[in-house]
């Protein structure tokens, strides 16, 4: 994003009114790349602090370790207080986090690509970048992007149609159908026009979109699954290794039989990965057109009799590029399959149409082949003379 209409907003938290001065005058003075000068507030004690963080969106946090405790009644070993007072922001916001503070070991095993550990001897011009660092991340800008889609939207649909409709709505005698209503448009938007423009937001510091006519890979997934949520069809799992290692399943029992705890066994298609398949192997070894067009056969989905024995699942933050092949099945029980590492679920459409592919494929009916070189010869002979009609 390349003109923020608010600048960068930062809380600084810190128990010295010296170290908070300089930081402020320093940072104030400084721009962050597509952002400009930052906005910064300073605040003594963490306990005025978390008021803040629910009143007001800042982008990123600047905490000391040790702040004197969250209150005088609830004294803390300065060893254990880093670690609560990262729990107490994830509980409010999410924004990222750099402790600059004296005492860098007593949160050093917190520190992450998005919780930054600095001791302040190294000076304000390693906070400066560790701040700009984060921005760079794109995550302060999807942030701020996400929020404003889900209050445009709440904001179009409170005026535009809960305005218009309160009488009916507030006769209608169910307080609850407003929320399910707001929530399932919300959910509504938020998986299709709202993908594009918070998408397009993004793209002018990411790199270009995908075409008009074609999706993102990650807009197949739902990663990770979500919590609180049985196992279900077109979910991905991966049993033993890390990243990209162990083996890979698509589940294709029906869902409704694991959210009943119906099913006493669960249906697994195996999936490899795509640079193990025999047409990608073909491609890498002839780069023949023949070849590629068996490979962009397979990553478009091609459809009909043995096509549908595949499906490629393309990458995907934490997923891999996966060819399912569904003529190679496995059968575990429930206890198996909660011992197995959930990575992902197909979003709807995807899943609908992962199972009617592993349908179309085990349910086809084979038949004899018509003998079509005698029926083109029929066809391509002399056109049968008109019929005419007695005149009688």
């Amino acid at each position: 994003m390349s003109d923020h209409l608010i600048p960068p907003q930062i809380l600084h938290v810190d128990d010295d009114p010296e170290v908070l001065g300089n930081v402020s005058e320093f940072l104030t003075q400084e721009d962050i790349p597509n952002w400009g000068r930052p906005d910064v507030t300073s605040i003594e004690s963490f306990g005025d602090a978390l008021p803040l963080l629910e009143a007001h969106r800042f982008d990123l946090m600047i905490l000391d370790v040790r702040l004197g405790g969250h209150g005088e009644a609830d004294p803390r070993p300065g060893e254990e207080e880093g670690v609560k007072t990262l729990e107490q922001i994830k509980s409010r916001r999410f924004l990222p986090v750099i402790f600059w503070t004296g005492l860098p070991g007593q949160v050093g095993d917190l520190a992450s690509p998005l919780v930054h550990v600095l001791e302040k001897s190294a000076g304000l011009d390693t906070l400066l970048g560790s701040v700009r660092e984060l921005f760079e991340t794109g995550l302060p800008g999807a942030n701020r992007g996400l929020r404003r889609l889900i209050e445009d939207e709440q904001r179009r649909y409170m005026w535009e149609f809960v305005a218009d409709h309160w009488n009916e709505l507030q006769g209608n005698g169910d307080p609850m159908a407003l929320a399910y209503l707001l929530v399932r448009r919300l959910g509504r938007s938020l998986s299709g026009p709202g993908i594009q423009r918070l998408a397009a937001e993004l793209g002018s510091e990411g790199g270009e979109g995908p075409a008009a006519d074609t999706i993102h890979a990650a807009e197949m997934y739902i990663v990770p699954p979500l919590e609180g949520t049985a196992p279900g069809v077109a979910d991905v799992y991966r049993e033993g290794g890390a990243g990209e290692a162990g083996e890979w399943w698509l589940v294709v029992t029906p869902s409704c039989d694991l959210e009943w705890n119906k099913a006493e066994h669960v249906v697994l298609a195996v999936c490899r990965p795509l640079e193990e398949d025999d047409r990608m192997r073909a491609w890498r070894e002839t780069q023949s057109s023949g070849s590629r067009g068996r490979v962009e056969g397979l990553l478009g989905q091609k459809t009909g009799g043995q096509e549908d024995r595949n499906l490629f699942l393309p990458a995907a933050p934490t997923l891999p590029d996966l060819v399912v092949d569904f003529q190679q099945v496995r059968s575990v029980t429930r206890e198996e399959l909660d011992g197995m590492e959930r990575m992902a679920s197909l979003a709807s459409p995807f899943a609908e149409a992962a199972v009617n592919r592993f349908t179309r494929y085990f349910g086809r009916v084979g038949t004899d082949n018509l003998d079509v070189g005698e029926i083109m010869a029929r066809l391509s002979g002399p056109e049968p003379e008109a019929a005419t009609g007695s005149t009688g």
